[in-house]
């Protein structure tokens, strides 16, 4: 039970730090894996850095194939927009509301490289924990599983 409580404690400070370097923004490294073998063959696994820069939204930057720096940004997908077809062809058909992303919103990304590349983004975002998963697919088809 103590071990219980003090979890929740870290937990609790890490939020309220996130809270407190919110004009700052909270950052987050992750990786774009390769989901497919075009992604495989086109890139290999691409690191990715998250910046939280307010409730919901952020900035997202990776450095692909050959340097390629691809940038862009995140919000929750709104209401009108059709969440899950990305996410769901690089997580598979187990669900698009997992038990793990309860506390996380469907948000949306879109990431550009300055040599060309473009990714949509669809994963679950955890403010609390500056955690997130799901996928992006480039324009060529070449589909990435996104942890951060």
């Amino acid at each position: 039970m103590k071990a219980v409580t003090i979890s929740a404690k870290i937990l609790s400070l890490g939020a309220v730090m996130c809270g407190v370097l919110l004009l700052a923004g909270c950052e987050s490294m992750g990786h774009l894996y390769p989901a497919n073998e075009l992604a495989e063959s086109a890139s290999g696994e691409i690191p990715v850095h998250v910046t939280t820069l307010e409730t919901g939204h952020g900035t997202m930057q990776a450095i692909g194939p050959a340097g390629e720096v691809l940038k862009g940004s995140y919000e929750p997908a709104p209401g009108s927009y059709d969440f899950g077809k990305i996410f769901k062809a690089v997580q598979g058909d187990f669900s698009t509301n997992p038990v793990h992303a309860d506390n996380g919103t469907p948000t949306i990304a879109t990431i550009t490289g300055n040599l060309g590349t473009n990714m949509q983004c669809e994963f679950y975002n955890n403010d609390s924990t500056n955690n997130g998963f799901g996928g992006c697919k480039s324009v060529t088809g070449a589909l990435y599983r996104l942890q951060y």
